[in-house]
């Protein structure tokens, strides 16, 4: 039996694929504790996980609320919702030293993989989508967006290292962050500016078609593919059956899990039904069910599993998110997305170069602009040789069974190499 750590925070997209590891891991008989926030305590427990809190359900919300994800606030989610976790999940991870255990984290500046790192404990670093991994030769959207053709690579590869520098720097002077940088000298533990990952492995929950490495990605990078998480919902699917027994094959509009706002994706979403007259399906955003109230055409449901509503649906218009990105991908139907921050404007950008849908930024995202784009991508659909290609690649994927084969790999590494110290500090006593 090995012992694993796991330290995952953000949204449900963020969340699941974590757990599930967790999950396969207990299967697989180790033991496995969950470090994340109080938010997600009931889904980590009913998995069968030993749950850590390193933050309140208030930190939570306010880390992801209506202002916070607004795309030009990179406040409020770090200050008030990763930063406040530092200084638990690095005690946590403290009290571990010295153990054999194996930490697995989403990314690397948090207080699990800083701790690892600092008491000699090995950590693998998880990566849910390729936008994190830094490259000067293929940079992610929407920085690829702003850098002009006519630039030699070598000067766009000279300047991106130099924006990589530049950018911790300011971090590094901006007001939110001052409390998150004086815990960690405090810690013995002082943000420091590094170009390359302390991790033994790198996981990477994409395909590799997707992901579409650059040559200065990292050697130690392993892809396993789409995790493809799925919570099932019975009332909810009985529901939409009913709906498209009543209404046909629908499209479905939805904002993510951490998105709070939804009025004008849902405003101008009903308006595009009615003008292409085919029915639409509006997940989650609770506040936003009143602006479909008195069109047959539109149907409200808080939650649906996509793996079983897209398999009926004729299209998904979503925020980017890779979970749902995925999922239609499964489904084999077209995506418009609406981008607003994080890895969701790389993620419509690779949907894109692979010819599985297209995007809309949410300032342009109108009816009578999106519509149109609507019909022809529901057109094109039928004889998409690109969404039927990648359909059946993404249904064979066991994401989660190769991510645990090569972290049980590292472990027993761990454990080989922890046995050969100890008897060769026998020896020498």
């Amino acid at each position: 039996m090995q012992q694993f750590v796991i330290y995952a925070l953000g949204t449900g997209g963020d969340i699941d694929p974590m757990v599930a590891l967790g999950i396969e891991l207990i299967r697989r008989g180790h033991r496995v504790s969950f470090i994340s926030n109080d938010y997600f305590q009931p889904r980590i427990v009913a998995a069968g996980l030993e749950f850590i809190s390193v933050g309140t359900l208030e930190q939570y919300h306010q880390g992801n609320s209506v202002s916070a994800w607004e795309s030009r606030n990179h406040v409020d989610n770090f200050e008030h919702y990763h930063a406040p976790a530092f200084e638990l999940a690095f005690n946590y991870v403290k009290s571990l030293a010295g153990q054999p255990v194996l930490v697995l984290a989403l990314g690397e500046e948090n207080g699990a993989a800083v701790a690892a790192e600092k008491f000699g404990l090995p950590f693998v670093k998880m990566l849910l989508s390729p936008n994190i991994v830094f490259s000067a030769y293929s940079p992610p959207a929407p920085m690829k967006w702003a850098i002009p053709k006519p630039i030699p690579r070598f000067i766009v590869r000279f300047l991106l290292r130099r924006n990589r520098k530049t950018r911790f720097k300011v971090f590094c002077r901006m007001e939110h962050t001052q409390t998150y940088l004086a815990t960690r000298k405090r810690l013995g533990c002082p943000l420091t500016f590094q170009t390359q990952s302390n991790a033994v492995l790198q996981i990477g929950f994409f395909p590799q078609w997707f992901g579409m490495p650059a040559k200065d990605w990292p050697e130690n990078l392993k892809l396993v593919g789409f995790p493809l998480q799925n919570r099932a919902s019975m009332n909810s699917r009985s529901e939409l059956d009913a709906f498209i027994e009543q209404q046909g094959a629908p499209l479905i509009f939805t904002s993510g899990t951490g998105v709070k706002d939804v009025a004008e994706l849902f405003t101008e979403g009903r308006k595009m039904c009615e003008q292409l007259q085919v029915p639409g399906v509006f997940v989650g955003g609770a506040s936003g069910a009143k602006l479909l109230h008195g069109s047959s055409l539109c149907l409200h449901l808080d939650y649906i599993d996509f793996e079983y509503a897209l398999a009926k649906a004729l299209a998904i218009i979503h925020h980017g998110g890779m979970g749902t990105t995925a999922q239609a991908i499964k489904a084999g139907i077209p995506q418009l997305i609406r981008p607003i921050k994080y890895d969701q404007p790389d993620n419509a950008d690779r949907i894109y170069q692979l010819g599985l849908g297209t995007y809309v930024m949410p300032e342009k995202f109108k009816a009578e602009q999106v519509a149109p784009m609507l019909r022809n991508m529901l057109q094109k659909a039928k004889n998409s040789k690109a969404l039927r290609h990648y359909a059946a690649d993404v249904s064979n994927s066991s994401a989660i069974v190769n991510a645990c084969d090569l972290v049980e790999q590292v472990g027993k590494s761990l454990e080989v190499r922890s046995i050969s110290l100890t008897e060769e500090a026998a020896v020498h006593s």
